[in-house]
């Protein structure tokens, strides 16, 4: 299956369709990108993490889509794979610069691959093409139209802002793994740890506090604030994936998801992670999935402009270094190169600080560049969106 046939046509060839792959075709697509995905698995382990993620409760029953450009007029037996990729269905919030927060369903894109083989013939631009496409009313409600979809970008930000996807704030702050032997750690505060019996309660108030916020009437020009719900069906793949890798490389699984702290005002932190283990050369990342401070209400991914903190958010910075350096002595027991936290806000970046006083914030301009594209029906409304919780959470 999948041989190099002399003649493919072009890419703007009428014959081309992005379909469903066949059970052999799907197995076919994770060989292909495994070779360039697996990092330390082998191919066999890539595959079997692939079938258990596609299996977990946020993907099985229609939550993850397989899709696959061809010709279609090749033998169904024979026809080359020219591009794969996954479409991960999502809940997601919008509200329209009023206080009606609509539920709506939502897309991220994964797993965007272009047999070696095949490129430099603008396959992967046509399957793009095609996906965007498919996603304007892929699994809407009849007669509905999707609002927006996502996906992370490790190619730049032109190849997909060019297909409609365009590049939104893809900041984060990077510290070292400390041990538990570091003298004079910067925080006393004690922190919780949180399990994975912990995430349903916090991710359903995490959930509620979400609606609030993109709910809340602008002060300045009205803008559609839009959200990926962080449930605990989206924690638990996160956490799934990193629980295979371990088990696989480490013989050991990770229990710890995060922590949490409560602030002597009764405001409640937390912040829920991952273990990304990566290949060799890339390294293993503590990635904070989620970071929640109840009540805050300043904007993400600050520079570092002077910034006067009422005596409750000077609380709230505190108890966010705790669990900040909470996730490096995390990080240190299971060998990881640093912590990171996607687009943090303005108390996160102060919280690092008080860790790492030389903590910046780093601009991606290459790899894992959040993009939205606004499905709806008038373009000019994509320069108002507001993506709200544009976190580690979402990526998929």
């Amino acid at each position: 299956m999948g041989s190099l046939m002399p003649d493919l046509p072009p890419s703007n060839s009428p014959t081309l369709a992005l379909i469903h792959p066949t059970p052999e075709e799907k197995l076919a697509t994770w060989n292909l990108n495994g070779q360039s995905w697996r990092g330390r698995l082998s191919l066999p382990a890539y595959i079997c993490r692939e079938t258990h993620l596609e299996n977990q409760d946020f993907t099985k029953d229609g939550g993850i889509t397989f899709w696959i450009l061809v010709d279609t007029t090749a033998d169904l037996n024979m026809r080359p794979i020219l591009g794969s990729c996954e479409s991960f269905r999502k809940r997601a919030l919008i509200a329209r610069g009023d206080e009606q927060v609509d539920e709506i369903i939502s897309h991220g894109i994964g797993s965007v691959f272009c047999n070696p083989e095949f490129r430099g013939r603008g396959y992967a631009q046509r399957m793009i093409e095609e996906l965007g496409k498919k996603l304007d009313t892929w699994q809407q409600d009849e007669g509905k139209r999707a609002s927006f979809t996502v996906l992370y970008s490790d190619i730049g930000k032109m190849f997909y802002s060019r297909r409609g996807w365009h590049a939104f704030p893809s900041t984060h702050i990077a510290l070292p793994p400390i041990s538990g032997q570091h003298k004079e750690l910067p925080s006393s505060m004690p922190t919780r740890s949180l399990y994975t019996a912990d995430l349903a309660e916090l991710c359903a108030l995490d959930e509620k506090m979400l609606r609030e916020e993109i709910g809340r009437p602008a002060q300045s020009e009205p803008k559609i604030q839009v959200a990926l719900i962080p449930d605990v069906k989206t924690m638990k793949w996160h956490h799934a994936r990193e629980e295979f890798a371990a088990k696989e490389m480490l013989a050991r699984v990770p229990d710890i998801k995060g922590a949490y702290i409560k602030t002597d005002a009764g405001d409640q932190v937390w912040c829920i992670w991952t273990r990304t283990f990566g290949s060799d050369e890339a390294g293993n990342t503590l990635d904070i999935l989620r970071f929640v401070i109840e009540g805050e209400r300043l904007a993400r991914s600050s520079e570092s402009e002077p910034i006067i903190l009422e005596h409750s958010d000077q609380a709230k910075v505190q108890a966010s270094a705790a669990l900040l350096q909470a996730a490096q002595l995390e990080a240190s027991k299971w060998d990881m190169k640093d912590v990171q936290v996607w687009n943090p806000s303005s108390l996160t970046v102060l919280a690092a600080r008080e860790l790492e006083p030389a903590a910046q914030v780093i601009h991606r301009d290459e790899k894992s560049i959040a993009s939205l594209r606004w499905h709806g029906v008038d373009p000019e409304e994509r320069s108002k969106v507001n993506w709200v919780g544009n976190e580690k959470y979402g990526w998929c």
